[in-house]
């Protein structure tokens, strides 16, 4: 179970703090899942991108269909590495692997100015 303790308001950010409360044997599951299956599965996305033939082509558009994560993060569902995760690590992987690649390709833009 999840547990909202407060709102932190700064000027332009809004921080929410909460703690998990389960049992020893769920939050050891969860650490397992995350360091064993969807970190390595952030990481596979991650190369992978870096490893498409239409990289350069996003990277001096200064931007990517966000779809191509999701392609690629497909067949990953079944490799025995990554395989076994609800739906939605998967879905926060690709969401992840997005948002890195488009502030990537946002820099990238700006340096090429």
């Amino acid at each position: 179970m999840l547990v909202l303790n407060k709102y932190v308001y700064s000027m332009s950010q809004i921080t929410i703090q909460c703690r998990l409360l389960a049992s020893e044997s769920t939050r050891q599951q969860l650490w397992q899942l995350m360091a064993e299956k969807n970190t390595p599965l952030i990481n596979e996305l991650l190369m992978q991108m870096g490893k498409h033939p239409e990289i350069e082509t996003w990277r001096q558009k200064g931007k990517h269909p966000t779809g191509v994560v999701k392609e690629l993060c497909e067949p990953l569902k079944t490799d025995p590495r990554f395989m076994g995760q609800p739906a939605r690590f998967y879905t926060s992987a690709t969401a992840l692997v997005n948002y890195i690649y488009k502030s990537w390709f946002a820099l990238m833009k700006c340096y090429q100015s």
